[in-house]
């Protein structure tokens, strides 16, 4: 599992005074508290931690932990490109890749993750203990172990973002529900596909879809890959070509212009604001 190292880290630490880290990965970080208690600060907002509480954090050095009672923290960092890069498992990279940007476009870093149903939690914390055991392990499924667990991970807080948004007509939020969750797969954003998957007459579903999101879909679509793209552009160091081409724009150029178009803003100002926001 050599190559996965350079793509994921696993450490437990117990700490008893929190100081800034250096975190060589570029993407997420998923945290859960092992033991102790505290205040944890993200984006300058702050709430109490205890043991089993789980966070979701960017790629930012704007939080940290006020460490109340020595505390154990679970600590797992990997980049935008570890399913990808993995070679012993039949993960579906594009699969998890919109499921990924859904989490970037839909998730407010600054209030956390919490868990109202404990099933979720300790389903979570079941695969976490997959992980934790296998990262050191050498046997030739740890891999596939650690992804499929990461996966589900990721799958179950997409899940529950889906669950939190506002509730209308059923099958319209079903609707966008799935163009947000596959956002990245233009074949199966077409009314064509659309229209049939939900069982609408293509010539209605145009009508339909306006007369509920209030724009047409081009312009949802369009307006929510921005929204990741902002997200990514603020949350990850991912490179603008690199964000542009994963969300299918043609270019940083492009990507750009669309931004400044829609909401008056470029890619370079999102990131000089972030960089003077982290110091």
């Amino acid at each position: 599992m050599d190559h996965i190292h350079e793509l994921i880290e696993i450490e437990i630490t117990e700490l008893s005074e929190w100081k800034d880290r250096f975190r060589k990965n570029s993407f997420f970080e998923l945290v859960f508290i092992l033991s102790g208690k505290g205040v944890q600060s993200i984006e300058y907002k702050t709430r109490n931690y205890q043991p089993q509480d789980f966070f979701l954090l960017p790629y930012s050095k704007c939080h940290a932990y006020d460490i109340i009672q020595p505390t154990q923290f679970l600590f797992v960092r990997f980049t935008e490109h570890y399913f990808k890069n993995l070679k012993s498992t039949d993960i579906n990279y594009s699969q998890w890749y919109s499921k990924l940007n859904y989490i970037i476009g839909f998730y407010d870093f600054s209030k956390g993750l919490v868990f109202h149903d404990n099933k979720d939690k300790e389903q979570v914390r079941r695969l976490l203990d997959i992980i934790v055991h296998e990262k050191d392990q050498n046997a030739a499924y740890s891999e596939t172990l650690i992804a499929n667990s990461l996966s589900s991970i990721l799958t179950i807080i997409s899940s529950r973002l889906a669950d939190t948004k506002e509730k209308g007509d059923t099958k319209f939020s079903e609707i966008i529900r799935h163009i947000n969750q596959n956002i990245i797969n233009e074949d199966q954003l077409s009314i064509d596909y659309l229209s049939k998957k939900f069982n609408l007459s293509g010539k209605y579903f145009s009508e339909y879809f306006k007369r509920n999101a209030g724009e047409t879909l081009k312009e949802y679509t369009q307006k929510t890959k921005l929204q990741i793209a902002i997200n990514r552009i603020t949350y990850t160091t991912a490179p603008l070509q690199e964000i542009a081409w994963s969300l299918g724009f043609t270019d940083g150029s492009h990507l750009n212009k669309a931004l400044k178009k829609h909401f008056g803003i470029s890619s370079s100002i999102l990131r000089k604001e972030k960089r003077i926001a982290d110091h």
